[in-house]
């Protein structure tokens, strides 16, 4: 006898409910399995990440001494009196190591790329002493290899500018020397231009570009193009090899400080590129020329982080080239000018007045003897007394405790971060800590260090941290850096 209706229909869906739980089950494993393969992936890739940084970190510290120390050096021997042989060879040492500090950026920043950690830090800088010291560099390259070469500079730019100097400077050597390598007849032309009012790069920012569409542009190449482009305009400035200094005496008064365009365009008389590899110009390792005796120079990075570098910047790089004419990269970068009274300018004699007046101290907290010789000539350059020079962050504690107890207080303290006993970020916090318990005038803390990272850069500088530092110099560090800040501190604007 069959069983009744309902019976059937129970037993059916009961089958039905019975697969489709087990269905679900089989389901639900596979997709907590699959999500704890992505949690433990994801981990595993922040672990890989985090080791990463802190190679680069470590890396980068070790590097940027020993380059400190030999910038260092190079710079302070070139202030003495000597021959002009010696000045020579002392300023051949001094563009081999900007060169040598330049691909050591270059390798260290394209891992800062893939761990999101590539820094920015914009501040008001003297906009026409950055362009002679980049063409210092950069015309020294270009006489080596016997081109001819120039840059014009618009006289209409703002002299204070917001940038991060450090990344212009690093994305004229990327280009410039890009230039230089891939040209042996002819030369390399450098032109700034000043775009005003402008907050946004957009395509006519690149425009007039050093190749026009039409056939009456197919027999000129970009170098002739870009000389020809305002060669009687009398507001630009020409640095060449017998002129590397810019007359002050040509600029022209800026009273408009809206945010503007800093358009730079270098054009060489090079090999050029194929259209087919244009495309594949800005990728890491990668090189591509018609010469192909010039790809295996080189690290093939150069391009892939000037391209990171102007995007960071919320600017645009673009190449314009044609085989056997030569290229001319453009890049268009929107900047805030800043007022010259509000900006950190410094004078020199006028920084030594101050300290003999006010009669300034400092100690240095470094590891490394030879930083910390440095950083000493350095200030004694324009005036302050360096009263203790310690090795780690404890004794540097303990020094500043004895120096409390005597009331002679440091005004100026340079710190170091990675040392052995107790790092800087340990010192910084618990003298800012003694200070505020103890009512104490805080000192002018400035970090000094190799680490620069912008997390650490942020960390350092963040008024409701710990640290609480005044200002954060990256190794190498240079006299006008150190003054500069000291200056901006110490001196009221005018």
């Amino acid at each position: 006898m069959d069983p009744p209706a309902f019976v059937r229909n129970l037993t059916y869906y009961s089958n039905q409910a019975i697969m489709l739980t087990v269905f679900a089950v089989i389901i639900t494993h596979f997709i907590l399995k699959n999500a704890y393969i992505q949690i433990a992936e994801s981990e595993k890739k922040k672990e890989d990440l985090q080791r990463q940084k802190n190679f680069l970190l470590g890396f980068s510290h070790e590097l940027r001494n020993l380059i400190n120390s030999l910038m260092g050096n190079v710079k302070l021997a070139a202030l003495e009196p000597l021959s002009d042989k010696v000045k020579d060879l002392l300023a051949n040492a001094e563009v081999c190591s900007e060169l040598l500090l330049h691909l050591v950026n270059n390798i260290l920043d394209t891992g800062k790329v893939e761990i999101g950690d590539l820094e920015i830090n914009p501040t008001p800088i003297k906009f026409y002493d950055i362009m002679e010291r980049v063409w210092s560099v950069c015309s020294e390259l270009i006489r080596r290899k016997n081109l001819t070469g120039r840059m014009r500079i618009k006289n209409n730019i703002p002299k204070i500018l917001t940038l991060d100097h450090y990344r212009l400077t690093q994305i004229f050597l990327n280009l410039i020397g890009n230039a230089v390598k891939y040209t042996d007849i002819g030369g390399v032309d450098v032109i700034v231009e000043w775009i005003a009012n402008k907050e946004l790069v957009d395509d006519k920012c690149f425009e007039p570009c050093p190749f026009v569409s039409g056939t009456e542009d197919q027999e000129e190449g970009v170098f002739e193009k870009s000389r020809a482009f305002s060669v009687f305009d009398s507001s630009l400035i020409i640095l060449n090899f017998f002129s590397r200094k810019i007359n002050r005496a040509l600029l022209k008064p800026v009273t408009d400080l809206s945010k503007g365009i800093l358009k730079v365009t270098v054009s060489d008389t090079g090999s050029g590129i194929d259209p087919g590899d244009i495309g594949k110009l800005f990728k890491r390792f990668t090189q591509v020329s018609s010469d192909q005796s010039k790809r295996k120079l080189g690290t093939g990075l150069g391009l892939f982080i000037t391209k990171e570098l102007c995007e960071r910047m919320n600017g645009q790089v673009r190449v314009f080239s044609k085989p056997g004419k030569g290229s001319a990269f453009t890049f268009c970068l929107p900047v805030e000018p800043a007022s010259e009274q509000a900006s950190s300018l410094y004078d020199l004699e006028l920084i030594k007045k101050v300290t003999a007046r006010r009669k300034l101290k400092a100690m240095i907290v470094d590891d490394q003897p030879m930083s910390n010789t440095i950083i000493a000539n350095f200030l004694n350059k324009f005036g302050v007394e360096v009263c203790d020079v310690v090795l780690n962050g404890l004794i540097a504690y303990e020094t500043f405790l004895e120096r409390e107890k005597r009331r002679e207080l440091p005004q100026i303290i340079t710190m170091d971060l990675e040392m052995p006993e107790m790092d800087g970020k340990q010192a910084a916090a618990k003298i800012r800590k003694h200070e505020f318990e103890r009512k104490i005038n805080p000192c002018f803390l400035v970090i000094i260090s190799g680490n620069c990272s912008e997390s650490e850069i942020k960390e350092c500088l963040d008024k409701k941290g710990e640290i609480k530092a005044d200002a954060f110099l990256k190794k190498p560090t240079s006299v006008d850096e150190l003054c500069r800040v000291i200056s901006a501190h110490f001196i009221k604007p005018f």
